[in-house]
């Protein structure tokens, strides 16, 4: 396996499930005829929040060799462009951080002391999974602590498990070997512990044994904003798909809603699986700044094989 692509891929898969999304964000859906003409009519495919959130992600994770909370707010604050969409739970946390308050305490005062349960800490948290890919007994750990920087609630940082993990385990699988998406869905299931993501993945595999239209698809998972309603429909978009990652993206920016977060995720863990050169090149050569996101990929690349 070339483990550089799959960093790469999965980063870059962020980007451009992300920009492919934009446009169709809160629609009710697209054809995926009309999400490729788009992504060619571009000249650029311009990201929002959710990449350049996993960008300071990243940039904490190699600047610290590690997950560090007040690093990673501080990158926040240093990224923070209130032009690419952020969520205004997320703006006040980042201006907390602004103020010099500590990076533990912002996110449990969101939403009466409960926290947020939306996937803002899942669409970037891709260079988590792939940070731990070879250490999974510490992905669980990892990804809840990169979550309550900003997303408190327990399904908030349950949501961002479930795509680390999807993540990790894509990135340690072989594309050229015989993939079984029914068992992938058993060993993400090792990782879950709350009642709501397990019943969505009871869901999610009897969607996988049927043949479901996307309205199927999204009345059984969602394609909201909460994490639950967004992550498991991201996974399922692969597992249906894990043949391609064009497939795997367009499908999921096809089902609207959330479109730009769901693309992102669903991005992030088909680019691990099948790494960066089966990306269509025309998509990598429009993502805004890609070529820095193929820095910060190898950059974590090389601190897991130094």
């Amino acid at each position: 396996m070339d483990l550089k692509s799959k960093f790469r891929g999965s980063l870059l898969g962020t980007g451009i499930g992300d920009s492919l999304g934009r446009s169709c964000e809160g629609g009710t859906g697209s054809s995926s005829e009309r999400i490729r003409g788009m992504a060619s009519r571009c000249e650029v495919l311009r990201y929002t929040d959710d990449t350049q959130q996993m960008m300071a992600l990243a940039e904490s994770l190699i600047e610290g060799k590690g997950f560090d909370g007040k690093l990673f707010a501080q990158k926040l604050v240093e990224d923070f462009d209130i032009s690419r969409g952020y969520g205004p739970g997320s703006v006040q946390v980042i201006k907390s951080f602004e103020r010099g308050e500590s990076w533990t305490e912002p996110a449990k005062r969101l939403f009466g002391g409960s926290g947020s349960y939306g996937n803002g800490s899942s669409m970037r948290i891709a260079p988590v999974g792939l940070f731990a890919h070879d250490n999974l007994d510490g992905l669980r750990s990892l990804a809840e602590r990169s979550s309550r920087v900003t997303h408190a609630h327990r399904l908030g940082k349950e949501g961002a498990v479930l795509q680390a993990s999807s993540v990790a385990l894509a990135t340690r699988r072989d594309p050229s070997s015989e993939f079984n998406p029914e068992e992938f869905l058993r060993k993400i299931r090792e990782f879950i512990e709350e009642d709501e993501y397990e019943e969505k993945l009871d869901r999610l595999g009897e969607l996988l044994s049927a043949d479901p239209d996307r309205s199927e698809v999204v009345e059984s998972l969602g394609n909201g904003i909460e994490a639950f309603n967004s992550v498991p429909v991201a996974v399922y978009s692969f597992l249906s798909h894990p043949e391609s990652f064009e497939r795997a993206v367009v499908y999921a920016v096809s089902l609207g809603g959330d479109a730009d977060t769901i693309g992102a995720m669903t991005g992030a863990i088909a680019g691990a699986y099948h790494g960066s050169k089966e990306i269509p090149a025309e998509w990598r050569e429009k993502l805004e700044d890609g070529n820095p996101i193929i820095e910060l990929a190898d950059g974590l690349f090389e601190i897991k094989t130094q």
